[in-house]
């Protein structure tokens, strides 16, 4: 497994490219810039297979259209963000914008898309259907954890008491884990929890 972060939008979201030795991949949170992401797929040779989204704010999602378009590719989302997808309140996305799910992911499923093997690990608290994706020794953890910190819990659908408890979820993954966020720069589990 390889991947490509490419901080993306305003808010410098990170947009991963995750693809297998056959160039197979799957673009975990496009939040912007949806022509410089399609590029970056072009001249590596990818052939998307999924969108995966850790949540439904507007700086992760605001590609999506475009890379389904482009693509041909389903959306692949927690089934308790999927309100989040038709909901503006929840997405925070500033115009009309909805998208659909093409299949709604559970806590603990393994999905795999070629040679590549995703354990969905459900961790609210950011928002209500906030997951990370663990692939190999990577962990993807969207808002919920960063270098340094964690994510917000004063939007629509945020709790600090659930976000506490899926930092404590966390703080059990192997320390080696490399931890890809949301936003900024890579950490693993055992800097962040102290468990090096």
């Amino acid at each position: 497994m390889k991947y490509l972060r490419l901080p993306v939008g305003s808010y410098q979201a990170n947009c991963c490219l995750v693809f297998d030795e056959q160039k197979n991949a799957v673009v975990i949170d496009p939040g912007d810039e949806a022509p410089r992401i399609l590029r970056v797929i072009q001249e590596h040779s990818l052939h998307v297979k999924v969108i995966l989204l850790t949540h439904a704010h507007f700086d992760h999602i605001l590609a999506v259209t475009a890379i389904q378009e482009a693509t041909d590719t389903p959306l692949w989302v927690h089934e308790a963000e999927e309100p989040a997808l038709a909901d503006t309140r929840l997405s925070m996305v500033s115009f009309p914008y909805t998208l659909t799910a093409d299949r709604l992911l559970h806590d603990g499923e393994s999905v795999t898309v070629d040679e590549l093997s995703f354990t969905v690990l459900h961790t609210p608290g950011h928002t209500a259907g906030s997951v990370c994706y663990r692939c190999e020794n990577t962990l993807f953890s969207g808002d919920t954890l960063f270098a340094g910190g964690m994510g917000r819990t004063d939007f629509p659908g945020g709790s600090s008491r659930l976000l506490w408890n899926s930092l404590e979820k966390l703080s059990h993954l192997p320390p080696h884990l490399t931890v890809v966020a949301g936003h900024g720069e890579e950490t693993t589990i055992g800097r962040e929890f102290g468990t090096r």
